[in-house]
């Protein structure tokens, strides 16, 4: 696909090149050939009128009178050998003005040309490119959500089949049907997942309204508790009254879920995750920290993208992160990562204060 964009590209830069070679030609030749017509034309003239003057001595008698209406451009004067036929000087210059006029219309709209040509050429381009990262997206989230929806599959597939033996023995019933749970659960979240990416293009439309950060952020945390017990994880919350963004609430709890979700999975238990919120004259700002393995500034970046899950060593589609900093675009912010190896990690959504009131 690269090599047939460079070639749409080279194709376009040569065409240009092209039509303007062409058209730089085409003015000179134009505005050339012209002004030499127009002169000839007079010339013509002069020679027409000479010759009636020497024919007819009636005409030479008075050349002004009888020859003007018919040669505009040309002045008659008395020599030593007779009366003389001339262009009028003013006429030619008239001429090569009205040549100059008639080149330089055509450079402007030859200049609107190119440039209409060269807004058309870069639409198309963009257009193409738009396209091919569309498609690039929508099969790297296809693949993505398939690999991530066959796993737990498979799993439970396996488990529900090992269940139907007659000779397996009470504990490993035991063992399988929790692993049933773990993977319906993990199921579950990957749904859940997929579902709010699938919203995108509905998000305009959700009723904006005042979102108290702290009191979402509690309960977020204690619709969190029965988790935060079954994966040995402390949440501690700390925050400031009175911190309030315009938004839509769910917007905000699905993105604090999300870095909350991600401190368990990715730290070894027991793990900490500190919440803080922080109210600002302009911007708030909500942190998740945790004492977790840190992640390298190489990463930085690279985590937010879609189905990126690190190693793999850990759960999760690779949703979470990617899900955090397009909710809180969405509510008009961005999302600041302080982390280090052997570090733990900082996650800070800083979004707009919606004033007091």
């Amino acid at each position: 696909m690269r090599n047939r964009l460079g070639l749409l590209y080279g194709i376009l830069v040569v065409l240009l090149l092209a039509i303007g070679v062409w058209w730089v030609y085409f003015l000179s030749h134009e505005g050339r050939l012209y002004e030499e017509y127009r002169l000839q034309q007079l010339d013509s003239n002069r020679l027409h009128a000479s010759f009636l003057i020497q024919a007819d001595p009636a005409i030479a008698t008075d050349p002004a009178r009888r020859l003007g209406p018919s040669f505009p451009h040309l002045v008659f004067r008395r020599g030593a050998d007779g009366w003389q036929a001339l262009v009028d000087p003013a006429v030619v210059e008239t001429i090569r003005d009205e040549a100059r006029r008639k080149r330089n219309m055509i450079i402007a709209e030859g200049l609107v040309f190119l440039l209409a040509l060269a807004a058309g050429s870069t639409i198309l381009v963009l257009s193409v490119r738009s396209e091919t990262r569309f498609k690039q997206a929508r099969e790297l989230f296809l693949a993505g959500a398939t690999h991530e929806l066959k796993t737990p599959l498979a799993s439970l597939r396996l488990a529900a089949e090992t269940l139907g033996r007659d000779d397996l023995r009470q504990e490993d019933r035991t063992r399988l049907r929790d692993n049933l749970v773990v993977d319906v659960t993990r199921l579950e979240g990957l749904v859940d997942e997929l579902l709010a990416m699938s919203a995108e293009s509905t998000v305009d439309g959700v009723r904006r309204e005042r979102v108290d950060l702290v009191a979402a952020s509690r309960h977020v945390l204690e619709d969190l508790e029965r988790y935060r017990g079954d994966h040995e994880a402390e949440f501690a919350f700390r925050g400031d009254e009175g911190a309030r963004i315009l938004g839509s609430p769910q917007t905000f709890d699905l993105a604090l879920r999300n870095l909350l979700l991600n401190a368990v999975r990715h730290c070894p238990a027991p793990v900490r995750v500190e919440v803080t919120v922080k109210r600002g004259g302009r911007w708030h700002r909500v942190s998740v920290r945790d004492d977790g393995p840190g992640i390298p500034r190489r990463l930085h970046e690279k985590v937010f993208e879609c189905f990126y899950s690190g190693d793999g060593a850990s759960p999760g589609a690779g949703l979470g992160l990617h899900l955090v900093r397009r909710n809180v675009a969405q509510l008009g912010g961005r999302v600041e990562l302080d982390s280090d190896p052997g570090a733990g990690s900082n996650f800070t959504m800083i979004l707009p204060a919606a004033g007091a009131g």
